[in-house]
């Protein structure tokens, strides 16, 4: 704060967050219980909200439309402050129906999510909702149905997919989670001596790149949860 002297004392004006005779003690910002539906952690002349499930806005007094987020399901009804969701059996499941279901297996295109490298690639699957996933091994038979399914309703940045496909040897691929050859759609590139691929959306082909230092979406797999029913 500011000092004003007098006789044989003085008077602090203090600066907006603090109070005493000194200025030395911090105003309770949370002292008036600001955060409707969260927890309030004091600052400086601030306060922030940390919100429960279903809330957001400055004091987590505003409730989260779940059903207006890109989801599948076949009916989707606000509450406040949850939702309730619906997949289409046999189709869809998970939270929002967001995993496609496609034999014994799940995938999934994480929203507009890019990274430039396998490993990067390979964490965000694993974090994702409901025990997450591994990058994405998909078959050949099964490559119609994705289409359909994953890449028809998902948003591309960079129109090409990060697999779990490495390189073992010469031309021979395989999958990083189950070690199973890959026989796909590889497009030849002469003298490319990088060991990773991704999948191009437009037309399914598989480009060889560096593990490193390529830009391309997240196709990530699990298997089959059951959950077809949200909260």
């Amino acid at each position: 704060g500011a000092c004003t002297d007098g006789v044989n004392s003085y008077t602090c004006t203090c600066t907006a967050g603090w109070q005493g005779t000194n200025c030395d003690s911090n105003i309770d910002d949370c002292a008036a219980n600001p955060c409707v539906n969260g927890a309030c952690t004091d600052g400086v002349n601030s306060y922030t909200c940390t919100c429960t499930a279903g809330w957001q806005g400055t004091n987590c007094d505003q409730d989260i439309n779940e059903c207006s987020a890109t989801n599948n399901c076949a009916v989707c009804q606000n509450l406040v402050p949850s939702y309730f969701c619906v997949c289409e059996i046999s189709s869809y499941e998970g939270i929002l129906c967001t995993w496609a279901v496609i034999g014994t297996t799940t995938y999934r295109v994480p929203a507009t999510t890019t990274t430039t490298s396998r490993i990067a690639a390979i964490a965000i699957c694993a974090g994702l909702d409901e025990g997450g996933g591994f990058l994405g091994e998909p078959l050949a038979a099964n490559l119609p149905t994705i289409l359909t399914k994953v890449v028809a309703r998902s948003t591309f940045v960079s129109g090409f997919m990060w697999l779990n496909v490495v390189r073992q040897s010469g031309s021979t691929w395989v999958y990083g989670a189950t070690g199973t050859v890959a026989t796909t759609n590889f497009e030849f590139e002469a003298n490319v001596l990088d060991n990773c691929a991704v999948m191009r959306v437009s037309d399914f082909k598989w480009i060889i790149v560096s593990c490193t230092s390529f830009t391309a979406d997240i196709l990530c797999q699990r298997a089959i949860t059951g959950k077809v029913v949200s909260p």
